[in-house]
């Protein structure tokens, strides 16, 4: 999903509150009131049920505790500067230390005609100010499918993406292939015997080869094309070179077909074959030899290894120890050939020589142990101590009819992505796999997912832009009421009622929900906001069916028709804004 970006300054209410938070705290710095302050420590509530008021500050609980002049009156001082600031409608700090804010109405409905104004991008921000972001996501070996075990890392990395050039980066999307490697030897071997079976062969796979139906029409397009031409050949190097450079060439090709099905498509896709050609792997040595990285050395044996299956060898390792890692990891092996560490090195070297401001990559629980010898030579590459920032994405554990679905590639029996976006559809597929934090595992009912009720949030925030929709849509039929953008200067807060300015407050945060999903890289954030903005507006619709002041069209009162159109249509904006995103359709009807 790709977002066209002009640039934005933050305009919300939020932070324009934020900001005049940093004046108090800067004023009693200058005033040696204070000496310091941490800012990771200041929250703001605008979102929790248990707030008071539009919004909520710890601020004057923290200054309490860095108050230098004990006889100071910063309650006082916190006061008169909120109560000067012409937007403020009540404040109250209460005994708790909180500082709980109403806001005017005028300012609020202020908001709203901004948003009306800068209807197609809102949300938008140039935080980013063009810093460009490569952000490597999937990168699954072409060695079958891609499958379940890939469709989250695939979601995060491409709703990620959005979200930061939803905040002015420049992002890259990039798919690493590793064409390199004794796995493709093997799967060049396995293609083989596919191939050979077609003939009648009597062929048996091995344990360690791949045994999935995919490789089967693979050989099937060799055997049309060729015939039996490879049986005949002789030269033994020749001919799995070329199983091995077909199947990736047709398993890259599916690839890109079945992640495009759920909207992902790449910029770019870099092949460790090019990278070995291009010989990036020297430039890596040359620079670790230059820091003494590198020495000849024997490691100790594995805790998993048996006895008789170890012997000890020396090869070239790279102190990663140094970094905190737990040893040292091999980067040359004894028969000189580069490790998959190596190459991996040199991978990166080849991105920072693009000119990235920021490289991040999203990678499977299973690299946990990768992380710190990756960035540790990343930084020395980069001379940058938070260049490369890896983004963990925990295993997705499939369900289909109240059963836990086991998935392996090497014995044939997973669930493709392609299967499981025919079941549930593309939308479903994407808004589930960001809707927890990356970090921890999560359970994806196909059967849940695909329930048309309340207790599917998917659906009950698409029902949520649809009912809105249907009111615009029989507005506009109307002879009687007028064209709401044309009547923005009639919105009036006589008519908006509490439970409407609830549903408001949370249209106007979306701007900086999504500064922060940006600043934290969390996806995951949007669907909090979406799940809570949509439960309040489908609770206050429920409520317009017993009172009759709360019903979005009056063509007896056109004013307040107008003015509870305005905000009605503000949240179809936001809602599609989010929707982009996150890379799901806005239906107009359900």
């Amino acid at each position: 999903m790709r977002l066209n970006f002009t640039d934005h300054y933050m305009n919300d209410y939020i932070t324009e509150f934020k900001k005049d938070l940093n004046k108090i705290i800067n004023d009693l710095i200058e005033k040696n009131i204070i000496n310091d302050f941490n800012f990771n420590k200041l929250s703001i509530d605008y979102s929790s049920k248990s707030k008071q008021g539009d919004i909520s500050t710890n601020l004057f609980l923290i200054l309490l505790k860095q108050n230098l002049k004990k006889n100071y009156d910063l309650k006082d001082h916190i006061f008169k500067f909120l109560s000067s600031l012409n937007y403020i409608e009540k404040i109250d700090i209460v005994k708790a230390g909180f500082i709980n804010v109403v806001f005017k109405k005028d300012f609020l409905i202020s908001k709203l005609i901004d948003l009306f104004s800068n209807n197609e991008q809102y949300g938008f921000n140039n935080i980013g100010n063009g810093k460009k972001i490569n952000i490597e996501f999937v990168s699954a070996n072409p060695t079958g499918p891609i499958h379940v075990a890939h469709m989250r890392g695939a979601v995060l990395g491409d709703v990620l993406a959005s979200i930061l050039e939803s905040s002015g980066f420049k992002v890259t999307r990039e798919y690493y292939v590793n064409d390199a490697g004794s796995q493709i030897r093997v799967m060049g071997q396995s293609l083989y015997k596919r191939y050979q079976q077609l003939f009648d062969n009597q062929v048996v796979l091995t344990p360690n080869e791949y045994p999935g139906e995919y490789l089967k029409n693979i050989a099937k397009i060799i055997y049309d094309q060729d015939g039996d031409k490879w049986l005949k050949t002789k030269n033994e190097i020749e001919k799995f070179k070329y199983f091995e450079i077909f199947a990736v060439k047709n398993l890259v090709a599916s690839i890109k077909e079945d992640l495009s099905l759920i909207n992902i498509n790449f910029d770019i896709f870099t092949f460790e074959s090019e990278i070995v050609v291009n010989k990036f792997i020297n430039k890596v040595f040359t620079l670790l030899k230059e820091k003494n990285l590198l020495y000849e050395g024997v490691l100790d044996k594995p805790m998993n290894e048996e006895e008789g299956d170890w012997e000890p060898r020396k090869q070239l390792l790279y102190r990663s120890s140094n970094f905190g890692d737990d040893v040292d990891r091999p980067f040359q092996k004894a028969n000189g050939e580069w490790t998959y560490f190596a190459n991996d090195a040199a991978y990166h070297y080849e991105k920072y020589s693009r000119g990235y401001d920021q490289l991040i990559n999203i990678w499977g629980a299973d690299h946990i142990g990768y992380i710190s010898r990756m960035k540790s030579i990343v930084e020395i590459i980069s001379n940058k101590k938070n260049y490369l920032d890896i983004q963990i994405c925990q295993m997705v554990h499939l369900r289909k009819n109240g059963k836990l679905l086991k998935i392996s590639k090497r014995e044939g029996n997973f669930v493709t992505l392609k299967k499981i976006q025919q079941e549930v559809g593309k939308d479903a597929l994407r808004y589930f796999m960001i809707s927890s934090k990356s970090g921890t595992p999560m359970d994806f009912d196909m059967d849940k997912v695909v329930e048309k009720n309340k207790d599917n949030p998917v659906f009950y925030c698409q029902y949520a832009f649809a009912r809105a929709s249907s009111v615009i849509r029989k507005a506009n039929l109307s002879k009687e009421i007028p064209d709401i953008h044309s009547s923005i200067d009639q919105l009036s807060s006589n008519y908006i009622s509490e439970y409407e300015w609830k549903i408001i407050l949370k249209i106007l945060a979306w701007p900086y929900l999504l500064s922060q999903a940006a600043a934290f890289k969390q996806p995951h954030r949007i669907i909090i906001y979406l799940e809570d903005l949509c439960s309040h507006f489908h609770s206050f619709w429920n409520k317009g069916k017993d009172d009759q002041s709360l019903r979005l069209i009056d063509e007896k009162n056109i004013n307040k028709t107008i003015s509870k159109l305005i905000w009605l249509e503000s949240l179809r904006i936001t809602l599609k804004q989010a929707f982009n995103i996150i890379g799901i359709d806005a239906p107009e009807n359900m």
